[in-house]
């Protein structure tokens, strides 16, 4: 039977909410299965995605970019040091300040690597064009809010 009571609009985000978690969970398991092959975890990942603009990066600004507390962006860089994937060296004026980079193999992994974006977006192409830019505009909006929410 079809309901004929109009949501609210806060049912109507409970259930985008959820579509959209349904998205993100499926795609997060086809990531983690292709990183799998490669012998990466997801954190790995992230955080050599981070380090690609090809800016070293210290380990405190690093944690941030990948929302990782310090302690669990410590332990991620200590095993992609191990595989020789990045590298780290004390700032010559601070040596309180650790630098962290991508070594030519740790570069050439991540631009190998499978992206999360990609996973996500084959999801929505079964849309019709149309739809996806309504979606833009609303979710660009919904994010503006939340952005200046935060910044309050």
């Amino acid at each position: 039977m079809v309901s004929t009571r109009t949501k609210t609009k806060g049912e109507l985000a409970a259930e985008l909410t959820s579509a959209i978690h349904r998205i993100v969970k499926v795609s997060k398991r086809a990531m983690r299965a292709d990183l799998d092959r490669i012998g990466l975890t997801v954190p790995q990942a992230i955080v050599l995605n981070a380090l690609a603009s090809g800016k070293r990066m210290s380990a405190r600004d690093l944690g941030r970019e990948c929302d990782m507390l310090a302690s669990t962006a410590t332990g991620v860089v200590d095993r992609l040091e191990q595989h020789g994937l990045v590298s780290r060296e004390r700032d010559a004026d601070d040596r309180r300040v650790v630098w962290i980079d991508l070594t030519a193999e740790g570069r050439a992994l991540q631009e190998s690597l499978p992206q999360f974006g990609t996973h996500f977006a084959r999801a929505l192409q079964v849309l019709p064009a149309r739809e996806l830019e309504q979606m833009i505009v609303a979710v660009h909006r919904a994010a503006a809010a939340l952005e200046e929410e935060e910044g309050r």
